[in-house]
């Protein structure tokens, strides 16, 4: 969720509760050492193992991991720990390292986020900090990854001879 005041952009995230049927705002962890806003494409909210909410966030070639708890209640609280920093200068292939990455996306219920360099795009395990080329371009601003539909095992074949 975006949000301006004084002229100054501002995200947070917007919670939907099923269970009593309302909405809440959780700040993002105060990531801001230079004082500016977050810039698009550089943080993407994630899925921790542990079920809990998840932020990444790129700044230079830095990339920060943060995890929350987040406290019940009308307000929805949450406290963000930073659990960890890891040097992407030295793990992905960047031919201009002055050039900024961006993260484009994430899978849920894993480890894997996606980023783009001035080389391309990669996938990027977060566990092993192994990386895969996707793709040669770097013109995405968003990855969706793909990984199954629910296809009902009932399902009536019109060829089949019994039916």
């Amino acid at each position: 969720m975006l949000s301006i005041v004084d002229g100054v952009r501002d995200m947070a995230i917007l919670k939907y509760d099923m269970a009593s049927d309302g909405l809440s705002l959780i700040d993002l962890p105060d990531v801001r050492s230079n004082g500016l806003p977050l810039k698009d494409h550089s943080f993407i909210p994630m899925a921790m193992g542990d079920g809990n909410l998840g932020f990444a966030q790129v700044d230079g070639l830095t990339l920060n991991l943060w995890s929350s708890s987040i406290q019940t209640g009308v307000e929805g609280l949450a406290s963000w720990t930073q659990h960890r920093v890891v040097d992407l200068k030295n793990l992905l292939p960047i031919r201009n390292p002055k050039q900024s990455l961006r993260l484009i996306g994430s899978v849920e219920g894993s480890d894997i986020i996606f980023v783009t360099t001035d080389l391309g795009i990669y996938q990027i395990s977060l566990m092993s900090l192994g990386w895969k080329k996707l793709w040669k371009s770097e013109k995405f601003s968003a990855l969706i990854p793909y990984m199954s539909f629910y296809n009902p095992q009932e399902r009536i074949n019109p060829y089949d001879e019994a039916h």
